[in-house]
Formats: C-alpha cells, sequence, structure tokens
C-alpha cells in the first residue's frame, strides 16, 4: 500500500506529504487547492507521461517520491520479476521533472528507465477517474482482470510455454517456405562458395607459414654472409687464428703458471670449456646453414608463394579477416546449402511439430477460456448486484469471451465488458455507450468484485462520484468502503456523502505567502471533519441543519 506520497515544486504544492491511511481515506478541498496535482503527481511517478507545467513557476525541477511498504505475497513476487527488490516489504519510487522538460527516475535509489516505473506502477497501485476508459479500451488490461480473478497464473505458465515452442516454429517453418526463386539464387551462391573455398585446401596458420618462409627466402644471402662470417671466427679462418686457436693459445698459457701459481687452474678450465662451447656454437651454425640452403631455383618458390598468398588474401577479403574465418564461413555455408538440399523433409518435419503443437496450444487455450468465462460470469453476477445497488436496476451487463483474431502469449480470447444501461438497449462494448456516471459506478463495481476475488494494492479513484445524486453517491461510498476492506482505498471527492464514511479524511486547502498560492494537507479529526463535510454540504455558509446532518453522516455509517 502507499505508505507516503512527498511532492515537491510541482503546480501550486511548494512541499507536501501525505500519508494516507490503511482503510478509506478521503482527500477533499475546494476546487484548485492541489487535489488534481496530487492525483497528477501519482501518475506521474508511477511512469505516466507529464506536461512541463507541472513544475512550479520560478523552480528547476519537481520531484515526487512514493514509498510502498506492507506488500503483498504477490505484488512482492511480481516487482521481483522485474527485478525490484523490496528491502523488507518496502519499494521507494522517485521521479523528478526538469523545467524543460525532461525526467529522470529511481527504484531504492537506482536509476531506471521510463518502462519499469510503468510496470511497478501497475502493480503497486490503480488509479481511476471518469475519463478512465485505458483499461476497458486496453485488451490486456481486461484479460488481467479476468485473470486475476480466476488466479490463472499456473494456467498462462502453461500456455506461453506451448505457445513460445509453437511461435518459434512457425518462424522457422516461414523462413523454410521462402520462394523457390530465393531458393535457387542462395543455392548457386552457396554452391560457388563453397566450391572456391574448397579448391584453396586451406589450413589453419598457413599463411603465417609462407610469410615466414617468404621472409627466410629474402634474408638467404645476408644467412650465407653472416653464416660465414661467424664460422671463419670460429674455426675455419685461412690464417689459422680463429677464437678456438686464441682459446687453445690462452689456455696453454696460462696452464704453464698453474704449478707456481694454483689459483690459474680455475681459469685454465674455464677457457677449455669456452673452446668446448665455440666448438658447439661453429658446428651448430654450421648445420643451420645447411638447413636453409636456398641454393635451388628461390626465385621459383617465391613465385609460388606469392600466388598462394595472393589467393588466400582474395578469400579472406571475399569471407573473413583470416583463415579461421574462412574456414568458418565454409562450414556455416555447407550447413545452409544441406538444408535448402534438405528444405523438403526439413518442412515436412516442422509441419508434422506444429500440428502437433496446435493440438497443445488449442488444449492450453481452452483451459484458459474455459476458467475465464467462469470468472466472467462470476464478475457478471457481482457487478450486476453491485450495479443494481448503486441505482442501476434495468443494466444489463455481460463479460464476452470470443475467439479472437489470431493467438496471443495471452491465448486465444477476445475479452469485452458489454453493457445495456437502460431497458431496450442492445449490449455494447462498455468503453462506447457508458456515461461519465454510469462508467464510473461500473469501474467500482469491477473493483469490488476483483476485490472479493483476492484484493491487495492500492486503488486511487478520482471525483468518480461527479454527476451522481445524493443517495447513489453514499451507496457508492459503501462500496469504496468495502473495497477498503481488502485494499487501501484513496478517493478525492466532491461529495459529502462519501466524505462522511471515510477512514481518515484529509483536506487540501490553498493560501497565499510571499504574493505565492501555496497548497497544504491536514489530516482532520471530528472536528475538523464535521467542518470539512458541512462545508461540502452547504458551500459558503453553513447552517446549523447542514453541520447537524454532517455530524448524523459521520455518526452513522450504516446502509
Amino acid at each position: 500500500m502507499l505508505k507516503t506520497l512527498f511532492i515537491e515544486n510541482a503546480a501550486v504544492i511548494k512541499q507536501l506529504e501525505l500519508n494516507p491511511g490503511t482503510g478509506f481515506t478521503v482527500l477533499s478541498g475546494e476546487t484548485g487547492s492541489g487535489k488534481s496535482v496530487i492525483i497528477d503527481c501519482l501518475s506521474f511517478v508511477c511512469g505516466k507521461k507529464a506536461e512541463r507545467d507541472l513544475v512550479r513557476t520560478g523552480e528547476e525541477r519537481a520531484c515526487v517520491t512514493a514509498v510502498f511498504d506492507s506488500l503483498t505475497d504477490a505484488e512482492t513476487e511480481a516487482l521481483a520479476s522485474l527485478g525490484i527488490e523490496a528491502d523488507e516489504g518496502e519499494v521507494i519510487i522517485e521521479r523528478s521533472l526538469t523545467a524543460d522538460g525532461k525526467s529522470s527516475g529511481r527504484i531504492n535509489a537506482r536509476p531506471v528507465a521510463k518502462q519499469l516505473l510503468v510496470d511497478a506502477g501497475k502493480i503497486l497501485l490503480s488509479l481511476h477517474s471518469q475519463d478512465d476508459t485505458a483499461t476497458l479500451e486496453n485488451m490486456k488490461s481486461r484479460t488481467d482482470l479476468l485473470d486475476n480473478c480466476a488466479k490463472n497464473d499456473a494456467l498462462l505458465e502453461a500456455y506461453r510455454k506451448v505457445y513460445s515452442s509453437w511461435r518459434d516454429t512457425q518462424r522457422e517453418l516461414t523462413q523454410l517456405r521462402k520462394n523457390e526463386a530465393e531458393k535457387e539464387q542462395l543455392r548457386d551462391i552457396l554452391t560457388f562458395q563453397i566450391k572456391e573455398i574448397k579448391a584453396a585446401s586451406l589450413h589453419k596458420g598457413e599463411d603465417e607459414q609462407l610469410l615466414d618462409e617468404k621472409r627466410r627466402i629474402e634474408g638467404s644471402e645476408k644467412l650465407r654472409k653472416c653464416t660465414g662470417t661467424a664460422l671463419k671466427a670460429l674455426v675455419h679462418n685461412e690464417k689459422g687464428i680463429t677464437a678456438s686457436y686464441l682459446a687453445d693459445r690462452a689456455s696453454e698459457a696460462l696452464e704453464k703458471l698453474v704449478p707456481m701459481y694454483p689459483e690459474y687452474a680455475s681459469l685454465v678450465e674455464r677457457l677449455k670449456e669456452c673452446r668446448y662451447e665455440l666448438d658447439d656454437i661453429a658446428a651448430e651454425t654450421e648445420s643451420l646453414s645447411e638447413n636453409y640452403d636456398f641454393s635451388g631455383d628461390s626465385d621459383a618458390r617465391l613465385d609460388e608463394i606469392g600466388s598462394r598468398l595472393e589467393t588466400i588474401n582474395k578469400l579472406k577479403r571475399k569471407y573473413g579477416p583470416d583463415i579461421e574465418s574462412v574456414i568458418d564461413f565454409y562450414e556455416k555455408s555447407k550447413a545452409k546449402l544441406d538444408e535448402i538440399e534438405n528444405s523438403d523433409q526439413l518442412i515436412k518435419d516442422k509441419e508434422k511439430l506444429i500440428a502437433k503443437l496446435d493440438k497443445e496450444l488449442s488444449e492450453a487455450a481452452l483451459a484458459l477460456s474455459d476458467s475465464r468465462r467462469s470468472a466472467g460470469e462470476k464478475i457478471r453476477s457481482d457487478v450486476r448486484d453491485i450495479l443494481e445497488y448503486l441505482d442501476m436496476p434495468k443494466v444489463k451487463f455481460e463479460v464476452s469471451v470470443t475467439l479472437a483474431e489470431k493467438p496471443t502469449d495471452n491465448g486465444f480470447d477476445s475479452i469485452d465488458f458489454m453493457l445495456a444501461a437502460n431497458p431496450g438497449e442492445p449490449l455494447l462494448p462498455l468503453e462506447k455507450c457508458a456515461s461519465g456516471g454510469e462508467l464510473s459506478r461500473v469501474m467500482l463495481a469491477l473493483r469490488c468484485a476483483v476485490s472479493a476475488a483476492g484484493g491487495g494494492g492500492t486503488l486511487v479513484f478520482d471525483e468518480i462520484d461527479t454527476g451522481i445524486s445524493g443517495k447513489t453517491s453514499r451507496k457508492l461510498g459503501h462500496k469504496l468502503l468495502e473495497v477498503s476492506k481488502n485494499s487501501q482505498v484513496i478517493c478525492v471527492t466532491h461529495s459529502a456523502q462519501v466524505a462522511s464514511l471515510a477512514d481518515t479524511h484529509m483536506k487540501i486547502s490553498k493560501y497565499e505567502e510571499n504574493g505565492r498560492t501555496l497548497s497544504q494537507i491536514v489530516k482532520l479529526d471530528r472536528d475538523g471533519r464535521i467542518a470539512e463535510v458541512s462545508r461540502i454540504l452547504g458551500g459558503i455558509s453553513v447552517s446549523e441543519a447542514q453541520r447537524q446532518a454532517a455530524i448524523d453522516m459521520i455518526d452513522n455509517i450504516t446502509e
């Protein structure tokens, strides 16, 4: 339920904090005092679009914060499905609007997109006014209302699982049934691509190996020159003065000193080791130079490598940035070609699967429809009784569940609320035939029926008693009081008959400060309620009789 609504810099409101009660809360006050602003702010914080004139003149931004607590298990689960966790059963929604029309929203201090505010708002709060045909005109809202009453969660889950498979298979079948011209064209393209790549006989890393060989061949002259120089210095010098020779001479010279100077022995050993290492290096150098012997026709080999690299690069330009990508393209093209070649069989397989899914989908949809019709009958009966109580004795109301044009993720059903307000009139969709007062009473009757089926949440009614007589207003107030036993109800009203039944009565008034109009809200005690109900009854001047009538209405809440 709505615990707190805090509004800052919205129209005539500088700062206002609304703390409605748990049952039936009434908001009343003179025209222009700020009641409509409060309703607008509730809509705004729950994701509805707001005009920039909501921002109070002279201010940079308007801010609205709504705190919801005491959430039902169903509300908590629904919010969790949106990724919203209720911390100790509480959710805080904040939204701001700048003077240039930009808005931003947060849920539990986390920035969120507008759509998430809308989705969360639908779970936490339901707002109704005399002009509220959106719920009636929105097929999903009507369907949701029936499903909530029928507790169709399990049936919906089962249906949607089959529907998802059926829809995906239908898409796959449509893809397979592309016209023959497209199929033939694609077959020719794929065949050419596969043949071209296959003819190249690529293997991974081949281009890198070829480039390495090309670099070695191109560097063969440098290889011969450098290895020759190294070998001459090591072992093949014509004058015999090589690194090995010099190491031997040094070793022999120092070895003569060892008898007199033993410390030279280690140096002699190290020189001998160097001699052995020099021989090894010379042998390995000679061996490597023989391995890289390009004495053959190196120009011909370079031509071969260049031609092969050009073939590889051509394929890479067409099919991918590297050989691995080209090979991957080849494998996928083969799979696509196989699919085309086997499309007739695949189509038959998909058609067989769809036939099976059609049956399962129909069975799941039928179970949903039956449950909705049962719920519709219950709602029809309850709504008729409530409308008769609300002085619409000749009304006809039906819940029509018919076959929709095509399946949706909500089933096969097209749902309409049908109404004939007066004898002799045909049943027509509610939004096409109900007056403002009739629509208010029908919406309330629907909400009473839904509340009886489970309740929960916060219901806000904005002046739904407008145009309704005093006697009927009193009955409407009793129904609001009845709904508030299962749901939090907040009602903006100009009716004394409704206001006098409230569990919590709050008055919105305006005053002037420093040349600016401001709104304030006050929770009324008994004397305040008597004064406010008397004002609604009497207008500018209140008689003692009207004051006594107000007392009687407040003290006598029985029907």
